[in-house]
């Protein structure tokens, strides 16, 4: 393997009815389109030659035109879908507003199986990507899937807390040793115009978000 890999977390683009609820698996709106378009590119820079991808439709459709620039087809990874949220009331929260990472109370995903699942398809990738001559790697997947990874490599202990507000197709970046792992930044949406910025008024972070 090289002597460090870059996985970058690609939170999915915008999806409808977005402003009004979570659950569910919607499609990509128009916007959401642009802006996995914009994205794909934005990845190609970077050198990204490798794409594994949520089985969640908006992940799907976001990892596409990445799919397409590189004429391959991107690695499914079913421990990297989105934590399911049950019955939960999402029509009825305001802005991005949300409860932990744990649905158990509406029928959903407890945090601790979600936490347990994602950090053990992680680590099945990283053995996988390891493996591999690829330097960058792309991994398209969902809000609550990559604060759990984020968490987990630096190594904060799972409480629930959503600690990072990801904007929709923004780029989180980590960097993988043979032995270790360490954020290099999070949230960046600077490939992006400003219209299509999705919520509205995100900013990149140019250091990763702690306690």
């Amino acid at each position: 393997m090289p002597p460090f890999q870059r996985i970058h977390l690609v939170r999915h683009g915008e999806t409808v009815g977005a402003e009004t609820g979570y659950a569910g698996d919607p499609a990509l709106t128009r916007i959401g389109e642009q802006q996995s378009a914009l994205t794909a590119d934005h990845l190609t820079t970077l050198g990204v030659s490798s794409v594994y991808v949520s089985p969640l439709l908006r992940a799907r459709q976001t990892a596409a035109p990445m799919a397409s620039l590189l004429g391959t087809t991107p690695m499914t990874l079913p421990e990297m879908a989105e934590i399911s949220l049950g019955d939960y009331p999402g029509d009825q929260i305001v802005g991005r507003e949300r409860p932990k990472i744990d649905f158990e109370a509406w029928g959903g995903d407890s945090g601790h199986d979600f936490n347990m699942r994602v950090i053990s398809g992680f680590q099945m990738m990283i053995e996988s990507i390891r493996r591999e001559t690829h330097q960058s790697i792309a991994l398209i997947t969902h809000g609550g899937t990559i604060n759990v990874i984020l968490d987990y490599v630096a190594g904060i202990q799972f409480d629930g807390e959503m600690r990072h507000l990801l904007a929709n197709c923004s780029v989180s970046t980590l960097e993988i040793g043979a032995s270790s792992g360490s954020l290099t930044t999070v949230n960046v949406v600077t490939h992006l115009p400003s219209e299509l910025i999705t919520p509205p008024g995100e900013q990149s972070l140019s250091t990763p978000l702690s306690r």
